[in-house]
């Protein structure tokens, strides 16, 4: 069975803003690209309100391989609500964007035995305890703290973003 060890949990950012949904896809993409992750939309789901607005629940699951024992997972649930498109005036020129409460969720784990090649019968299940726990456990150490701060370069990241359309025009 594989290992799961969560490293960050529900780690949030949250505002009202408007934004560029498009946009902070692709700044999202190119980081998981830029990083060697595999990319995965697990969820789509558009509710519409009697107001006009929508309500979305976007699910994504990114892995990078390791190795063949150890995999890095760093899951990113969007809910953004209160949707909806405006204009924003930007140097003059009118764009499309998005505007609503946006809560994105980062968690990321790191995965042991992604493959189960050691949980086929309880000896090969103690070897890998004995190999976690006195060959590998400092790598292991090194592997969590390597998770750690690239979800924390992501969330950074996402963040820089969505500042970046606060003070820059006013939608109509």
């Amino acid at each position: 069975m594989v290992e799961k060890e969560i490293i960050a949990k529900d780690l949030k950012i949250k505002q009202k803003s408007v934004f560029d949904m498009g946009e902070l896809y692709k700044v999202m993409f190119n980081w998981f690209s830029q990083h060697n992750y595999d990319f995965q939309e697990k969820q789509y789901l558009e509710k519409k309100s009697a107001d006009g607005s929508r309500e979305l629940e976007i699910i994504w699951i990114a892995t990078r391989k390791i190795n063949d024992y150890i995999k890095f997972q760093i899951e990113v649930k969007f809910r953004p609500n209160q949707l909806v498109d405006v204009e924003v005036e930007i140097d003059g020129k009118k764009r499309g964007m998005n505007k609503g409460n946006n809560e994105i969720i980062f968690n990321s784990t790191l995965l042991k035995d992604y493959e189960n090649k050691w949980d086929n019968s309880p000896v090969k299940r103690f070897v890998r305890e004995i190999y976690d726990t006195y060959f590998i456990r400092g790598k292991i150490g090194d592997y969590k703290a390597e998770l750690y701060a690239e979800v924390y370069e992501l969330i950074d990241e996402v963040k820089a973003f969505l500042n970046m359309y606060k003070f820059q025009g006013v939608a109509t």
